[in-house]
């Protein structure tokens, strides 16, 4: 029994490497790898969505403190924001590698490619004893194909273990940490908080508009006096006017000239009816401005009525704040800009786990082509154009010789 395996290991290892390439469990493993590589780093895609999200609502916010002047909160968050955007491109390169990975597998598990890697070793078993001098390119062909069937496989084992030691808990480690990081607007809520001071601005802000109000209904009531005064004057010009026109037919009030009496009160009149005329557009101005003033009014109370968002009393319109607020905000944006030092990690994690193995896989592959067909890919198209010129020479040369060689007539 041993000496049969002694002088068939061979045909033993083989068979034995076809029938792997047929179970598949090897490819089986890789494609879980690969699933489990894509669900991590599409998590840590998600993260960045999140933070970018975060980043781009605050980044609209201008809070003002008094004497310091203005907060602009995107200001703050410029170096995270350009990171995030440099993290999500980079986890897009990792993930469509991971795709590419996951697409060889597939095609690797093909039923052509299976075909062609048995066809291939049962064709080198077959030079063992006939057409001997076409064994070492069977030899070769197999031996490739058997690389390529379990090249992605032996990528996806390396990298479950380089994972499973340096990676995978590392990555895991600092995902949770940046979910931690308040991102959904309960959560920015919860840190920023700035309940007490915009309660506090918007009892000011309701106090100043109901103040406003009581002005320009103070302002209305003596319009309306004015304008009551203005019409009695000028009712009163009419009237003088219709006494002195008393006894004067139509066609004198027409033809004869006015007596200077009544120059001087029509004059009159027409300067009494412009100022009615601007008095009544002031008053139809203060009631648009009380209706608007009311309305304020109206909302400011039932914002202080009901619960209160920060963020959504900010996008409303407060910016006002003390200086603890302006501190707390700081300090919200400054733990925000912590979160920097995990990207930073999560992109050293994933450019290893996805690029730097597999191009060392590609080296590798690529060291072994050249090992096993003696060549370079440059050197084989160089001999490939020596030979076609040596056959084109020779051809002609061939074709002289057989010219010289016919008979002179």
């Amino acid at each position: 029994m041993t000496n049969f395996f002694d002088k068939n290991k061979d045909i033993v290892l083989v068979l034995a490497l076809i029938l792997f390439a047929w179970i598949g469990f090897i490819d089986r493993y890789a494609e879980a790898y690969i699933n489990s590589s894509l669900v991590s780093a599409g998590a840590s895609f998600g993260i960045a969505k999140l933070f970018n999200a975060t980043v781009s609502v605050l980044s609209t916010i201008t809070l003002n403190v008094p004497v310091i002047g203005s907060i602009q909160i995107g200001e703050l968050l410029d170096p995270l924001n350009d990171l995030v955007e440099d993290f999500s491109s980079v986890m897009k390169y990792a993930i469509s590698s991971l795709l590419i990975q996951k697409f060889l597998v597939e095609i690797l598990q093909t039923i052509h490619f299976k075909i062609f890697l048995t066809l291939s070793g049962i064709a080198y078993l077959f030079t063992k004893y006939a057409f001997t001098n076409f064994r070492l390119i069977a030899y070769k062909t197999f031996l490739f194909a058997v690389i390529c069937k379990f090249s992605i496989a032996a990528v996806a084992v390396a990298s479950s273990w380089v994972d499973s030691a340096f990676i995978d808990d590392v990555v895991q480690r600092e995902n949770a940490t940046l979910e931690a990081f308040p991102t959904s607007p309960d959560q920015l809520d919860e840190a920023i908080d700035l309940t007490s001071e915009i309660r506090e601005q918007m009892t000011v802000e309701l106090q100043t508009s109901q103040t406003k109000y009581q002005l320009l209904e103070q302002q209305q009531q003596s319009l309306m006096l004015d304008e009551d005064d203005k019409q009695k004057q000028v009712d009163d010009i009419n009237l003088k006017l219709a006494e002195l026109n008393k006894g004067r037919s139509s066609f004198s009030t027409i033809f004869e000239a006015d007596t200077e009496e009544q120059k001087t009160l029509e004059a009159q009149r027409d300067v009494l009816l412009s100022q009615l005329e601007r008095i009544q557009d002031d008053i139809e101005e203060s009631k648009e401005d009380l209706e608007d003033i009311n309305e304020d009014i109206a909302d400011l109370q039932d914002r202080l009525n009901g619960d209160i968002s920060t963020l959504e009393a900010i996008k409303n319109g407060f910016n006002q704040i003390t200086m603890a607020a302006k501190k707390k905000v700081t300090g919200f944006v400054s733990s925000l800009n912590q979160s920097m030092d995990h990207f930073l990690n999560l992109i050293a994690l994933f450019v290893l786990k996805t690029v730097i193995i597999p191009l060392v896989f590609l080296a590798i592959m690529y060291k072994i082509f050249v090992k096993l067909w003696g060549m370079t890919p440059q050197s084989s198209v160089k001999r490939f154009r020596d030979e076609a010129k040596a056959t084109s020479s020779g051809s002609v040369i061939e074709k002289q010789i057989s010219v010289d060689r016919l008979p002179e007539n």
